[in-house]
């Protein structure tokens, strides 16, 4: 039980369900009480915040520091595995393969395959398992990019 609730709490604490919540609350004020002013700073203050963290260039710049400071793999040193993790996926088999990953899942591809190029002996390992609405694992399909 207490496993479910972190679960719970965890999810609505991530940035785009925690300001929806808030979008919520602020319109329950708006309509079911006389908090109007504090329901509109509620919402304007949401709103705008999920508009900023959608914007390209504010994510790039909260993002950068980790970037910086988990640099792209450069050195020469052989590797015996490259493990791409799994991001996210869908699966049509009409479609093209790169276009049944996600767009976080596709760089990671390409990043082991520049890798493997770079290290040929090396043996690379797809992760993700099988979604409830596709038939085919998420290192499958990566695999078969």
């Amino acid at each position: 039980m207490l496993f479910i609730l972190k679960k719970i709490i965890g999810n609505l604490l991530l940035p785009l369900p925690f300001l929806l919540l808030l979008m919520a609350i602020a319109l329950a004020l708006l309509w079911f009480s006389r908090w109007q002013k504090s329901a509109k700073v509620l919402l304007s203050l949401s709103w705008l915040s999920l508009l900023l963290l959608s914007i390209q260039p504010v994510a790039d710049r909260l993002l950068m520091p980790l970037e910086n400071h988990y640099s792209t793999y450069q050195e020469k040193t052989p590797v015996d595995y490259i493990v791409v993790l799994g991001g996210g996926y869908t699966y049509n088999a009409d479609w093209a393969p790169s276009s049944n990953l996600f767009s976080n899942s596709l760089p990671r591809v390409t990043e082991g395959v520049r890798l493997y190029r770079e290290h040929p002996g090396a043996k690379m390992i797809f992760t993700g398992a099988e979604a409830i609405s596709n038939p085919v694992s998420n290192a499958k399909v990566a695999a078969i990019v």
